[in-house]
Parts: C-alpha cells; sequence; structure tokens
C-alpha cells in the first residue's frame, strides 16, 4: 500500500515555479544549515553510517579530511577507530556516485544512488569511449582484470588493492597500453578506468590502509533494487528513476536545508528542471498522510520558504499551497528547522572547525550566508579546486587552519578573548576525537 501510494503521489506532485536571482541569503540561513547538517548535538547522529546516511553523500575527495568531516556529525564518543571501523566492516564506501567527484556514502545507498545518476556522466565516458576506440569492452575487459586482482588479494588475506596494484594489473594485462597506445595519455588513462569503472559499479573504495583506501569489488553491495525504486529501479529510463530522484532531493534537503533548486542542481549535476520537480515531489512525499516521521532518523516533513531583507533579513515559510511572490527563489528545508534552531542556537553559534571540503561549506551553490568574497579566496587561495579546513563562528567563516601551519584569520573577522579560546577549544576538540 505505501509503495502505490508514493508511486500515486509522484505522479500526481506539481512541478514548481523556477526560482530567480533574488537577494542575498540571511545569515541565519547558515545557522539553520549547521543544525541540519548534524554540527550540533541535538542533531548529530549516534555512529558514522548514521551521519553518512543522513547526508546521502558527503565530499570525500580529501583522503586526510574524511574522518574530521564524519566526526563534527557524530556523538563527542565516535573518534578515528570507529569512523575507520565503519569501512572496514563495509558499512561505508567511497566513490564517484555523482559528477565526477569522489563522495562518501553508505554501502546501501550506493548503487541506487550512482544508478540514479551515472547518465550525467555518460556523454564523458562515451565520448572518452569512441576518441580512444576501445569501446564498453575495454571497461569490460579492465573490470575482469581488477576482479582478478581483487580476487587473489582477498585469497591471500588482504580486503583490497591499492591504486597502483590495479595500475599493474591493468598493465600486465594490456588494456593499458592499448589504452595509451589509441591516443590517450597515461595519467589520463589511469583516471579513465579508474573513475569508469566506479561510475558503472564495477569498483568502489572500502577500507582504508595508509594514506588511501582501497579499492574493492562493488558487485557484492545491495544493488539499485534496494533503494526507493524497487524493482522498478533507478537509471534514467527506467520506472523507479524519479522515486530516486525524489529521495535523493529529500535527503539533501533535509541535511543541507535550506537549499534552492540551484543548490541541488550543482550539487548533483541534474537540470534545473529535473532538480525543480525532485524537491516538489520530496515535499509532497514527506507531506502525505502516511509518512512514517521520525525526526532522528532525520525523516520529517519538508516545507518551503522564502527569505527577504537581504543578509539581515530572515526566511519565512511558505503555508501548503501558497506561491512564493514573483521573483523571490523559494527554499526547501525539513519544517521543523526553524523550532530546531530556536531550542539549539548557542550550539548552532558555538565555533566549529571543520574538514577541508565540509558539506557545510562546498555543499552549496549560493554560500553566501557563509563567508564572502574574501573568505572563499581565503578557504581556496589558489582556486585549484584545493580547499583549507575553516573555522566557523556563529554561523560565518572567521578563518582558516591550513594543515600543518597556524591559523589565518579571515579578513574583517574581529579577535577577542573569547573568539581566540572558542577556536583554541575547537581545534582541540576535533584534533584530540581523531588522535592527531
Amino acid at each position: 500500500h505505501g509503495r502505490r501510494r508514493i508511486a500515486a503521489v509522484l505522479m500526481a506532485a506539481r512541478p514548481v515555479r523556477k526560482a530567480s536571482a533574488g537577494e542575498p541569503l540571511p545569515r541565519e540561513a547558515s545557522l539553520l544549515r549547521i543544525v541540519a547538517q548534524g554540527l550540533v548535538p541535538a542533531t548529530a547522529a549516534a555512529d558514522p553510517a548514521e551521519a553518512v546516511r543522513r547526508q546521502l553523500a558527503i565530499q570525500g575527495q580529501q583522503v586526510s579530511a574524511i574522518p574530521h568531516a564524519i566526526a563534527s556529525r557524530t556523538a563527542p564518543e565516535v573518534g578515528r577507530s570507529r569512523i575507520e571501523e565503519a569501512f572496514a566492516v563495509g558499512e561505508l564506501v567511497r566513490s564517484w556516485p555523482m559528477r565526477g567527484t569522489v563522495h562518501i556514502t553508505t554501502a546501501d545507498d550506493h548503487h541506487w544512488m550512482r544508478a540514479a545518476l551515472v547518465h550525467r556522466l555518460s556523454n564523458w565516458m562515451r565520448v572518452d569511449e569512441e576518441r580512444f576506440g576501445h569501446g564498453s569492452a575495454g571497461m569490460e575487459r579492465a573490470a575482469r582484470a581488477a576482479w582478478e586482482t581483487i580476487d587473489r588479494a582477498r585469497a591471500a588475506g588482504r580486503p583490497g588493492v591499492t591504486r597502483a596494484e590495479l595500475v599493474e594489473a591493468w598493465d600486465d594485462d594490456g588494456v593499458l597500453p592499448d589504452l595509451i597506445a589509441s591516443g590517450a595519455p597515461e595519467g589520463y588513462a589511469k583516471r579513465h578506468l579508474v573513475v569508469g569503472l566506479h561510475a558503472i559499479g564495477a569498483l568502489v573504495q572500502g577500507p582504508r590502509d595508509g594514506g588511501e583506501h582501497l579499492i574493492i569489488d562493488a558487485r557484492p553491495l545491495p544493488g539499485a533494487q534496494a533503494g526507493p525504486g524497487g524493482s522498478r529501479g533507478a537509471a534514467k529510463g527506467e520506472e523507479g528513476h524519479r522515486a530516486a530522484l525524489a529521495e535523493i532531493a529529500r535527503r539533501y534537503a533535509t541535511s543541507h536545508g535550506p537549499v534552492s533548486v540551484e543548490d541541488l542542481a550543482r550539487w548533483t549535476t541534474l537540470p534545473k528542471g529535473e532538480a525543480a520537480r525532485a524537491l516538489a515531489d520530496a515535499v509532497e512525499l514527506t507531506n502525505a498522510e502516511d509518512y512514517a516521521v521520525d525526526p532522528r532518523g532525520g525523516a520529517v516533513p519538508l516545507a518551503r520558504a522564502v527569505a527577504s531583507g537581504g543578509a539581515r533579513g530572515s526566511l519565512r515559510l511558505l503555508g501548503p499551497g501558497e506561491d512564493a511572490p514573483a521573483g523571490t527563489p523559494v527554499l526547501y528545508l525539513r519544517a521543523d528547522l526553524p523550532d530546531l534552531l530556536a531550542s539549539n542556537r548557542k550550539d548552532a553559534e558555538r565555533t566549529l572547525f571543520l574538514a577541508s571540503f565540509d558539506e557545510l561549506h562546498v555543499g552549496y551553490k549560493d554560500r553566501g550566508c557563509l563567508t564572502d568574497d574574501d573568505g572563499e579566496r581565503l578557504i581556496c587561495p589558489s582556486m585549484n579546486g584545493m580547499f583549507r579546513p575553516i573555522l566557523v563562528d556563529r554561523g560565518r567563516v572567521v578563518a582558516v587552519r591550513p594543515v600543518g601551519a597556524g591559523l589565518i584569520w579571515a579578513p574583517g573577522t574581529r579577535r577577542s578573548a573569547r573568539l581566540d579560546k572558542d577556536v583554541d577549544r575547537a581545534v582541540r576538540g576535533i584534533e584530540g576525537r581523531l588522535g592527531r
């Protein structure tokens, strides 16, 4: 009955009016996002897998930053060993489930999410296969060589293989030399095989070994049919695709809200029209009479809101069926988020030490409520895609702390004894949990 009800709601969901550019988000939005992200005790998860499940995906581009990002969203007793254990026992995996960027997901969510979004990478993969002439047969050959190498490692008592071992196997098999001979630069050919085999669901990364996550066989993970689309699938063109996108939008809005259509489109690389429909579907689903509400687990009704007043303004929830004023962007968030902020404002305003590539910063297109242009340049000074760990106080970036270096304060930050003390406390707290 529940599955039929979901299908009926999805078919009846109304598309929302596209958001247009407007005033900057109120700084209050940053505090709301901190609460939604699980960065306060009231919304923190009890364990690493639950923290990642609520987010659906946490960026994992920098291996050393992953434990920091997860620890920030879990109970204080969760440290590095428990986070690494979650990878070791197969609860968490690392891969390219969307937009060609490495993310951490739960094993349960990996395949259905990847299947729902892999079409956004398909053009890149197809162009490369045509340009270098190896086609899907070349990828299948590389997959077989990878699986055989992983099987030998497991027989020897190792859970997976390193990237270097995988490249060596492809070299011995001849698939890598053939790809290079077809015109692919060596470094690009290696990346093409690694990313491509993750994207099609052949490989995934699991237990951490030193500075990298070992590559393992992705086939034993729960398949796409275990996701929201069930037997109807999750891939574009399958009947369950719309349900999969609705679940992606639901988890994103619940864990990142307030967010806009543009934010979701950037996070997933979905076209804005599809992102808008997915968010509308998520609102309909979570406000259905038979929706199973579980606030601690992040299963809550979603609401729409509008912002006014610029940086010093506020958000207002829209009523059911109420349209936003003309030209005003619609924002999506968990309906109880304003009340959660009111009850936990002191925790939301406290100083946070967050990882490089933390979702509070990189998880949005519009992050002006968190920092300004000067702050963006401080976080990513070379504009090369490498982000520094950040210190956030009262919802604003106040400093960065490059790995192995001291603090660099953001321009315009008003230093005080209180701020110095709280920054030191935040840094020592995370470093203590991670054993640094």
